[in-house]
């Protein structure tokens, strides 16, 4: 831009008086004492450039001057010709007309060069051109031209500070007229330059220098910043002595010391929560936890099988609540919300069960054997019912096997004899043509669900057989949890603007695991079901969600672990708890999860209970809570014959603090061949597995060795295929293999004393070197379990477990080999003291007559009786 240069007086000029003169001032000052005195007002730069308006084509750019006057008219003689000295431009740091950077090559009024109304051009020195004219002619208004001094320079001027001076004749500081403060004038070339800022520079005068006291920073709380308060008040105030807790004065002190205590916790709160290590509220340790894709739970209901004894068929609808009998006060029948008043602990049904009186109670069938015991591991038994009833049996169904105390009573049995069991078939009618009167069924169940204790079905009395075990089939499974209908979050009303972050006016919201069952084949991909009975006691609490559920008039509000996953019109919520038990909801952005409708009412059903109080011991739930229509109840007796397991409380956060940074370095994808491995091992019905790469000649495929605990099916295979089809890297194929069994050969010669018979030494050494789970739960040598893949048999624990056997003097090792090997191998072996297998081969020796290719063990027992 072209136009006036206002320099105040902190630009560098090349003269003392110009530097200790405010321009502004001295202009004002002389206008209104000194009329009659001239002096210049600004000088303006015509930069002439071609992007700008009025632009002259042929006139130099950056070097004509336009000195304006504060009154005028420029006097004659004031102009300089070539060579003349009466105009000159020193630099900010340089006053020497010596040594000038910018030289003036001729200097006229404006009117000579363009003329006006009255005086016509004047013929002038050949070194004003015609474009040098229209550059005037432009640039000054024709009303001003008799007060303005167009000066031309040799060259354009840099980007520091420049002062033109005007001189009288005779080398006079200020021409005839003029005042001499403002005979000077700092200007600057570069006044075009593209900025949208005032080109004068403002100084302000700097800060006196106080005194600054020491203060504590860390003196923030109430009493010190009151204290600090009343201090500066008794400097600035000294009059002012009333310390009255009633005066105004100490009203505002306290009162700026509160606000500034609660800014203080604030300041420091939020600084304290930006960090895991540090944070102290648990939605703070919970949110940092998830960037780092490690997930908190809350704690999980405990979960119960119940049994029902019915005297009529009914069915009894999914939270039907039950509680201790005796465990909340009052008369009469209680409801839920009595039990919840209480505090007594509170089971709901998760699913609706059909009560029938066929399914009370099945006897458990001996054939006959008055002492017959199933023992540990056992996966099938048999029951009889009278033709009469049928219990309708089916796939999938839960029954509890236990054992009856002596007056035949459930109460007075042993609850360690009792086990849950889920049949993974159609039961199979038997007959026994000693009870024709009675139908025998064939129970078979899942193997998670084998019998942990031994179970007497039947004991001796008075030469009869009586049942000592029976099967309750009315189970339905329940999970800690009262319901709360017709309540509302605080506040309920949603706002016009704003974020909604209502919070439950009850504490101890129940978080529990979604009960569905899983199929019996197996369990699906992704599905949050149990497959066995043992497994439905056991629920994981990181997928546990929280048992509440929002109503806006128009649609339900259902809970989820975060929004990532929720699009814009999904209503979905998530639920914050605090270490106290509080919990406020987080609704969505309309990005992430739905908006609420403003000025909504919200309405909600939730559950309060949950965490490790839930785990309540055998026969404590005991009574059903009332029902709309208790007429349905009569007759109906429950309990819990198993203990309630589950219940898990919030994870701490110290261990949150712990866990999350190592779960972040956790590897979940299949990447290497041990991570193919330790996925399939996951699977309960795999003991071990291991996996190595190989190349197809188009792409590669993992080889996982499979050692499943039992036969290798498909449901199995079918399983594995689908977990790792989510797990496993893109191009990479997984085939499936079982693992080698080799079986072993070994010849031992033992040596007894005199007072040892020799049958019992014998089956002593068999039973610990088999594969099997001996008396006393200990393992034989070959047990599956003891012999992991690729491990070596060692000749030196092959002797330590003989020698274990009571009257066994010596031990001779004839045979240590695999079976098949030479006398050669043979020998090398016994040199060696070990047998070596692959990485995808593990030893067996079940020394079974009737399976030969499971391995052998020949003894030859010498002395003894």
């Amino acid at each position: 831009m072209t136009g006036p240069v206002r320099t105040a007086a902190t630009d560098p000029p090349g003269d003392a008086l110009v530097r200790g003169i405010d321009r502004d001032r001295r202009r004002t000052l002389v206008t209104a004492v000194e009329p009659a005195l001239d002096g210049i007002d600004f000088v303006e730069v015509l930069s002439n450039r071609p992007d700008m308006p009025g632009h002259v084509p042929g006139a130099p750019q950056h070097r004509t001057l336009a000195v304006h006057l504060l009154h005028g008219p420029v006097a004659e003689g004031l102009g300089a010709g070539p060579g003349d000295r009466r105009v000159v431009i020193l630099t900010g740091a340089r006053s020497d007309p010596h040594a000038l950077p910018v030289q003036v090559l001729w200097a006229y009024p404006a009117v000579a060069l363009v003329g006006d109304a009255e005086h016509p051009p004047a013929a002038l020195d050949a070194q004003v051109t015609e474009a040098d004219r229209a550059l005037v002619s432009t640039a000054v208004p024709a009303s001003i031209r008799s007060k303005v001094l167009v000066v031309r320079t040799a060259t354009p001027g840099g980007r520091s500070a420049y002062v033109l001076r005007l001189h009288g004749p005779a080398g006079q500081p200020a021409p005839a007229g003029f005042d001499e403060p403002l005979a000077h004038a700092p200007f600057r070339f570069d006044v075009d330059c593209p900025s949208d800022l005032d080109c004068r520079q403002r100084t302000t005068p700097p800060p006196p220098d106080t005194a600054s006291p020491i203060q504590d920073y860390l003196a923030r709380d109430y009493e010190a910043l009151r204290t600090r308060l009343l201090d500066r008040l008794a400097v600035l105030l000294p009059e002012w002595t009333d310390r009255s807790a009633a005066d105004i004065g100490i009203t505002l002190v306290e009162l700026f010391a509160y606000m500034g205590d609660r800014l203080a916790y604030r300041q420091d709160s939020i600084a304290q929560e930006a960090h895991l290590g540090t944070a102290r509220r648990r939605t703070s340790v919970r949110r940092h936890a998830r960037l780092l894709d490690y997930r908190v739970h809350e704690g999980c209901s405990a979960r119960a099988w119940l049994a029902f004894t019915t005297t009529a068929d009914l069915v009894l609808p999914p939270g039907t609540a039950v509680t201790g009998a005796g465990s909340v006060p009052g008369q009469g029948k209680p409801t839920v919300n009595d039990a919840v008043q209480s505090g007594a602990v509170v089971f709901e049904t998760c699913h609706p069960i059909r009560l029938t009186r066929a399914r009370n109670r099945l006897a458990l069938h001996s054939w006959g054997d008055t002492e017959q015991v199933l023992p540990v591991g056992t996966t099938s038994a048999f029951v009889r019912v009278p033709y009469a009833l049928d219990p309708e049996l089916r796939a999938g169904d839960v029954l509890v096997l236990a054992e009856l105390g002596p007056t035949g009573r459930l109460a007075d049995g042993d609850p360690t004899r009792r086990c849950a069991v889920r049949l993974d078939r159609d039961p199979v009618e038997r007959t026994d043509a000693l009870a024709p009167s009675q139908r025998v069924l064939e129970l078979h169940w899942h193997r998670d669900d084998a019998l942990h204790s031994p179970l007497s079905i039947s004991r001796p009395d008075a030469g009869q057989d009586r049942t000592a075990a029976v099967a309750y089939a009315n189970i339905v499974l329940a999970d800690h949890g009262a319901s709360i209908h017709g309540d509302a979050p605080d506040p309920a009303q949603v706002p016009k603007v704003g974020r909604y972050r209502p919070h439950l006016r009850r504490t101890s919201l129940a978080w529990a695991v979604p009960a569905d069952p899983a199929p019996v084949e197996g369990l699906p991909p992704g599905s949050p079901g149990w497959q066995s009975a043992t497994d439905a006691l056991q629920p994981d609490p990181r997928r546990a969600v929280a048992q509440l559920e929002l109503d806006d008039g128009a649609r339900r509000w259902l809970p989820r672990a975060d929004l990532l996953g929720s699009s814009g019109t999904e209503p979905h919520l998530v639920v914050e708890t605090e270490e106290d038990g509080s919990s406020r909801l987080r609704f969505g952005d309309a990005i992430s999860g739905r908006r609420p409708t403003p000025e909504s009412i919200m309405t909600m059903r939730y559950r309060t209970g949950g965490g490790s109080q839930g785990n309540v011991g055998v026969h404590a739930l005991n009574s059903i809570l009332r029902l709309p229509d208790d007429s349905r109840l009569d007759g109906v007796a429950v309990t819990n014959p198993l203990p309630a397991a589950g219940g898990r409380d919030p994870q701490p956060s110290p261990e949150v603090r712990e866990l999350a940074p190592r779960a972040f370095h956790t590897r979940r994808q299949a990447v290497t061949s041990d991570d193919y491995a330790r996925i399939a091992a996951t699977d309960s019905a795999v003991r071990q597995a291991v996996a190595r790469t190989r190349w197809t000649g188009s792409w590669y495929v993992q080889q996982v060795a499979l050692d499943p605990v039992g036969e290798a099916d498909s449901q199995l295979l079918d399983r594995l295929a689908a977990l790792m089809e989510l797990r496993r890297t893109a191009g990479v194929d997984v085939d499936f293999r079982r693992t080698s069994t080799v079986p072993l050969d070994i010849a031992l010669v033992c040596c007894l004393d005199a007072g040892t018979l020799r049958s019992e030494a014998e089956q002593q050494v068999r039973d610990v070197l088999s594969a099997s789970v001996l008396p006393d739960g200990r393992q034989g040598l070959f047990h599956p379990d003891r012999l992991p893949l690729g491990s070596s048999v060692f000749l030196s624990d092959l002797i330590a477990h003989t020698m274990s056997v009571p009257g066994l003097l010596q031990v001779e090792v004839k045979r240590f080999c695999r079976v098949g090997d030479r006398a050669q191998e043979n020998l090398a072996c016994l040199a060696r003291g070990r047998l070596d297998a692959s990485p995808r081969e593990s030893f067996r020796c079940a020394s079974d007559p009737s399976r030969p290719e499971s391995g052998r063990v020949d003894l030859t027992m010498r002395g003894g009786a």
